[in-house]
């Protein structure tokens, strides 16, 4: 579904990104990890147009979406969580739900966008007894989660997750991966960027491994589990 070719990206004349290469099946989810700074968001901010691209391809459905701004990328089917959540914190839950849909609010979608809606509730029942709840003032595991149900108000096909779990409870983590999870089974394409490795290796099926900016190693996530570097630089030994 996703191909990334030998993609270089730059802060000024700092490289963020050197010639990094990864595939993406649909129906699959893949998993990104590395340290802090290794370049992860920046990937996924390339893949959806919020950063350009200095050097290489990135294909969707067989389509360059390089040079496509961000609101064009979505359009296609390509939905970000950003990292820190970046909910719209003065307005309401539902204010922030609605303007997922952004694309489609239209009077001859309301139906559409209302069936929509009904569906990220059934996923975070929490947030439907919170809709007229100040976003800023959620915890900050009900915000991550406000986070992905305002991204998939477009259905996409493809969903970028950055750090979900960054800064949540042991508890509210499992919770987060077993909506990561629910959601691919049920057909959605998720490329995952996450500091915890463990819990990312668990949910995917394949993953790569970025180090200042280049992909240092790659395979199954089950393979990687067991892979004794990983085991020592991220997995705790």
């Amino acid at each position: 579904m996703l191909r990334v070719e030998n993609l270089s990206a730059y802060y000024d004349s700092i490289a963020a990104l050197k010639e990094v290469s990864i595939q993406v099946p649909k129906g699959e989810v893949v998993s990104i990890i590395g340290a802090n700074g290794a370049g992860k968001s920046t990937l996924l901010k390339v893949i959806s147009g919020l950063i350009k691209a200095k050097e290489g391809r990135i294909l969707y459905k067989d389509r360059e979406i390089v040079g496509f701004p961000a609101s064009k990328i979505v359009s296609f089917g390509i939905s970000q969580v950003p990292e820190g959540r970046q909910i719209f914190a003065h307005l309401t839950v539902q204010d922030n739900i609605n303007l997922g849909a952004f694309l489609y609010f239209k009077r001859r979608n309301r139906l559409e966008i209302q069936e929509r809606i009904e569906t990220v509730f059934k996923l975070f029942p929490i947030l439907k007894s919170r809709t007229k709840q100040i976003a800023g003032t959620l915890s900050g595991g009900e915000q991550q989660m406000l986070a992905i149900a305002r991204a998939l108000m477009i259905r996409p096909e493809l969903l970028l997750l950055d750090e979900p779990s960054m800064g949540l409870a042991p508890l509210i983590v499992r919770e987060i991966f077993s909506v990561i999870k629910h959601l691919n089974e049920t057909g959605t394409t998720i490329l995952l960027v996450e500091q915890n490795a463990k819990a990312a290796l668990n949910v995917a099926d394949h993953a790569f491994v970025l180090e200042t900016g280049q992909i240092v190693l790659e395979g199954s996530a089950r393979d990687l589990l067991n892979n004794p570097k990983v085991k020592e630089a991220y997995l705790g030994g």
